[in-house]
């Protein structure tokens, strides 16, 4: 039996800080300016996403790629990153300062809030800052003057990593940072966290607190297998299990919720990356022989169509494994994996989502329609053209995730206030979805053909139920993974999504 070997422990730097140092020598930077700047205002735009979704965009990330970048899909880029000097509070330069005002005009443009992220690295560097107040005080007026002189909609905290002797001094920083933005001459202005993903392993975040003291709590799940990791498994396991252990994004929810934050606050933070180790052997759990590198969501996808992909049903994330002059293993996250998340952020009433980083998945469009198919919400369109048919449907799964099989039950509230005596009814179509969007099953539903006015009280009540055993429509069994189920009546649509274990 194996179990997670985690980061947190011993405080080792986090993919955020590794790839912002990996990065440095080939960076260009720019003096913040101390005057405001003109900027594309911000354009206001209908909400259709139901839960946030809030996006990195690292400054080594190329303009070229912001075009696959889907933004209606996303509420909040932050743009990764300005240096908080821990001396005295004054801010480095802006990395590829281009880079930033066109992801800036370009987000504005679409409706979506720009943050700016403002790094200290290093707990002895966090410690010295978060020790001088007229330092603290500096970075809150310069944080300030930045949000009016770039014309943006708030801040992102990344400290990493804040000890217990600094705990209260953090508090106080991020309190009187939020009193600053939050009546800020231009207007209020946000102020969100980057958080640990185990925070009983950390005193030094007081979560609760600062829950209360800032708009949102970016939760790091990942790295629960880092670089250095001993022995090589899952960046972001969805669920404790009897061989990774208990740490997993799943028990980092439970975590933040026990600690008293509401999940209003919460956007569970995932990976669009995976780590490539080299190992003694093949056998999942091995020991490595190497630190990892780090492989973005678009190389590792294609990786594992090469060497083949394996799925993980303990930890429910996807890997592959290769052999060169040793054998390595690469763990990473996919939109299979990625969905069981979303679906976690929606069944825990979470704020919402993001990922370390957008741009890692290029030209894929996988984790852009897996967002879609749990977060975009434009119902009320379709309510409105259907109102005199079919009232908005129920679809419901359990056990769900299952082994063997699962009971797919639907009802449907039939409504007829404006039609004539006799009224025809659609049968109501049932099919599932592999991730890629493929039918592999569809269900044949039987209802009534007709109903007749009765007092002026017209309404049916439409109820059944199929059983699905895992099968396609020529009787074999799929693999285990993440299918959705589309129950259309008449003009609506509700989709669910079901995880078959084998």
């Amino acid at each position: 039996m194996f179990f997670l070997v985690l980061a947190f422990l011993v405080h080792s730097p986090s993919i955020h800080q590794i790839e912002y140092e990996n990065h440095l020598d080939d960076a260009v930077f720019s003096v913040v300016s101390q005057t405001q700047l003109a900027y594309a205002p911000l354009q206001a735009r209908s909400r259709e996403m139901n839960k946030d979704y809030y996006g990195y965009c690292p400054y080594w990330i190329d303009t070229i790629y912001y075009d696959y970048f889907q933004m209606e899909l996303l509420t909040h880029i932050a743009y990764f990153s300005v240096e908080i000097d821990p001396t005295d509070g004054s801010l480095g330069g802006i990395p590829y300062l281009s880079r930033f005002t066109c992801i800036r005009d370009h987000s504005h443009a679409n409706g979506v809030l720009i943050h700016m992220t403002f790094i200290v690295f290093g707990s002895s560097n966090v410690t010295a800052f978060l020790n001088n107040a007229i330092a603290r005080q500096n970075a809150i007026n310069n944080i300030s003057d930045f949000m009016t002189n770039y014309g943006i909609e708030g801040a992102n905290i990344d400290f990493e990593f804040v000890t217990s002797s600094v705990r209260d001094s953090f508090n106080l920083f991020i309190n009187d940072l939020s009193v600053e933005l939050w009546g800020h001459s231009g207007g209020r202005k946000d102020v969100y966290i980057a958080s640990i993903a185990v925070p009983e392993w950390y005193p030094g975040y007081d979560i609760d607190y600062l829950a209360d003291h800032c708009d949102g709590l970016f939760i790091m799940a990942y790295d629960f297998h880092w670089s250095g990791s001993s022995v090589a498994g899952p960046v972001s396991p969805c669920v404790p299990s009897s061989f990774w252990g208990q740490y997993c994004a799943a028990k980092s929810i439970g975590s933040y919720k026990a600690y008293g934050v509401d999940g209003s606050k919460i956007i569970l933070g995932i990976p669009y990356y995976g780590l490539d180790w080299p190992t003694v052997s093949q056998d999942k759990g091995s020991a490595t022989t190497g630190t990892a590198s780090a492989k973005i969501y678009y190389y590792a996808f294609q990786n594992a169509n090469t060497y083949g992909r394996i799925w993980d049903d303990y930890s429910l994330t996807p890997w592959y494994r290769y052999y060169t002059t040793e054998w390595h293993q690469c763990w990473y996250d996919d939109s299979v994996s990625l969905d069981i998340k979303f679906g976690m952020v929606n069944d825990s009433l979470l704020e919402g989502a993001g990922c370390w980083a957008l741009g890692y998945d290029r030209s894929y469009d996988h984790i852009w329609n897996a967002i879609r198919n749990n977060f975009w919400d434009p119902q009320g369109i379709a309510e409105e053209e259907s109102k005199a048919e079919y009232a908005q449907p129920m679809l419901e799964l359990y056990p769900n995730p299952f082994r063997k099989s699962t009971v797919i039950s639907y009802s449907s509230l039939v409504i007829n206030d404006q039609l004539p005596v006799t009224h025809e009814l659609q049968c109501p179509a049932l099919r599932i979805y592999d991730v890629s969007g493929r039918i592999v099953k569809s269900f044949n539903l039987t209802s009534p053909a007709s109903f007749r006015e009765a007092g002026g009280a017209d309404f049916l009540l439409l109820a059944s139920a199929v059983s699905w055993d895992g099968d396609d429509n020529s009787g074999c069994k799929l693999p285990p993974g993440v299918y959705f189920m589309r129950l259309k009546a008449g003009n609506i649509t509700v989709v669910e999504k079901a995880i078959l274990l084998r």
